[in-house]
């Protein structure tokens, strides 16, 4: 892989002038070239829609590889649709709806398409918070985000910073969240050009030094003020660059902008968990044998309770006692399975003893089938955190990864600023569990186990799990930290699940042997 100095261009909104464009571009790249993309992160196509058309026939020619995004507008949503592998014409290419894009030179492009809309819209020039949270998971699983570019400003970028004298975008605080948890090196707009003083990623004194982030708005090509909307520059994608020049920062460095849209994002999430801790007293004095309560709570809607009409219960490998094994929803690979209760129980700390049993005869033979079978190692994991009913997770890792799993639980530990226990397969975890704190377990081939106790003051990232198995260190599967990215069809589950139930069954604790049965 290279290590040389990109040259890079990006430009702001083109809405259909693709001759200016066109002309201004392959006249920089010509006299100051070779550039070795061209990014365009507003809107392409304008209200003529025939210039468009002129450029996917080939009437417009662009000699920078260029990489668009989506559509802002509904009416221009139909002209991305039908493009296959984001082909768009040659030297120009879609980057999708969203995701992080990766060139051959370690360069790292996080892109959301569109405008946001609310948490129902189904517009295909939309993005939504499912949206957000996947490309920032898809983001976690790299050491750092070289670019980001969104079509619309994010809210609040302009703290600490003197205001223009231009009408400012209304901003987005969802792209704020965005912007402050990946933590781009730059971060390019659509919108009227602007250029802010650089900020840091982390509170001095308070947190490890880190890189800064550069904010660069572009204006429209061609725009009649003639205000800036091409640029360029140098740069060094930071994979090759060493963690002392990264932390440089330079003189007129300011805070973090986003601290206060932050802020309120916790006092929301406060407040969506505050009910679950009130509710995790109330069960200390209320709660049933196997964690049931005495109002019995509507469990016709769990997901999991297998008397639920809305269990996916084609899903389902094997039942037996208490629990029962099921393929994962969206798993990381197809041998991706769970251990769940087939009655509605929160988590691990409300089991009984004989449940918990069962719980470990499913770990046991889990084991010996990927050990003798998949010449793997197997990992559990389990977070009690917003979820209400049980789910351990088992995945199989390759045998030649078993001595680096737990350093890379700890590597994203540190990453996330998480507490962490080490607890020796010999002693009960349960003890080390606070009544009422939520917690994720990992437990590996040699039953030792990771707690880590979830904590108001630390948000705790709910794909963890999938995300340090998906790491490169492990399974090397970044795309695949959210299940919503991994979902397949009924048809390819109930293949999987059939598959599966073929390789398992010599070692399912819970089979039927039909010689064992009566006779007349």
């Amino acid at each position: 892989m290279s290590k040389e100095t990109l040259k890079i261009l990006v430009a702001g909104s083109v809405q259909g002038n693709f001759k200016q464009l066109c002309t201004r571009v392959n006249n920089v790249n010509s006299k100051s070239g070779p550039f070795h993309l061209l990014l365009i992160p507003g809107q392409v196509i304008g209200d003529d829609v025939e210039t468009w058309l002129g450029l996917r026939d080939g009437s417009f020619k662009l000699d920078v590889p260029t990489y668009i995004l989506g559509a802002t507008k509904q009416v221009h949503s139909p002209y991305f649709s039908h493009i296959v592998d984001g082909e768009v014409t040659e030297n120009v290419t879609y980057l999708g709806r969203r995701g992080v894009y990766t060139t051959t030179n370690g360069l790292s492009i996080a892109y959301i398409s569109g405008v946001y809309g609310d948490g129902m819209s189904n517009e295909p020039h939309c993005y939504t918070e499912t949206d957000l949270n996947i490309l920032q998971a898809q983001s976690s699983v790299l050491n750092g985000i070289d670019i980001l570019i969104t079509s619309q400003w994010p809210s609040d970028v302009l703290r600490y910073v003197k205001k223009p004298e231009f009408s400012v975008p209304e901003g987005i605080p969802q792209l704020s969240h965005l912007a402050n948890t990946i933590k781009p090196r730059y971060h390019f707009v659509s919108g009227p050009y602007y250029e802010r003083l650089p900020y840091r990623n982390h509170k001095i004194l308070h947190e490890k030094a880190t890189y800064c982030t550069r904010f660069i708005s572009l204006g429209c090509a061609g725009n009649k003020a003639k205000s800036k909307w091409l640029y360029a520059f140098n740069y060094v994608p930071m994979k090759h660059v060493t963690d002392e020049e990264l932390r440089k920062q330079p003189l007129e460095t300011t805070e973090n902008p986003y601290i206060e849209v932050e802020k309120e994002k916790n006092k929301e999430e406060d407040k969506k968990q505050q009910h679950f801790y009130s509710v995790g007293d109330k069960r200390k004095m209320t709660t049933a044998p196997g964690g049931t309560d005495g109002r019995e709570k509507k469990k016709e809607s769990c997901w999991f309770c297998l008397k639920s009409p809305n269990v996916e219960k084609h899903l389902v490998i094997s039942v037996g006692g208490s629990m029962y094994l099921a393929l994962a929803k969206g798993a990381l690979r197809n041998d991706h399975v769970m251990i769940v209760p087939t009655n509605h129980i929160k988590c691990q700390q409300f089991l009984e003893s004989s449940q918990q049993d069962d719980v470990e005869k499913f770990k046991r033979a889990l084991r010996t089938l990927n050990r003798t079978s998949k010449k793997s190692t197997t990992v559990f994991f389990e977070r009690s955190l917003s979820t209400s009913h049980m789910q351990i997770q088992a995945v199989p890792v390759p045998r030649y990864s078993v001595n680096d799993i737990k350093d890379v639980f700890y590597t994203f530990a540190d990453k996330y600023n998480l507490e962490v226990q080490e607890i020796p397969a010999d002693e009960d975890w349960k003890e080390m569990v606070p009544p009422g704190c939520d917690y994720f377990i990992a437990e590996f081939e040699n039953q030792d186990k990771l707690v880590f106790l979830c904590s108001q003051k630390v948000r705790f990232p709910l794909q963890f799990g999938r995300e340090v198995l998906a790491s490169e260190e492990l399974l090397n599967m970044p795309r695949r930290v959210s299940w919503k990215e991994c979902k397949i069809s009924k048809e390819q589950e109930e293949h999987d699940v059939k598959q599966f139930r073929k390789s398992f069954i010599e070692f399912d604790p819970f089979k039927v042997d039909d010689s064992d049965s009566d006779s007349d």
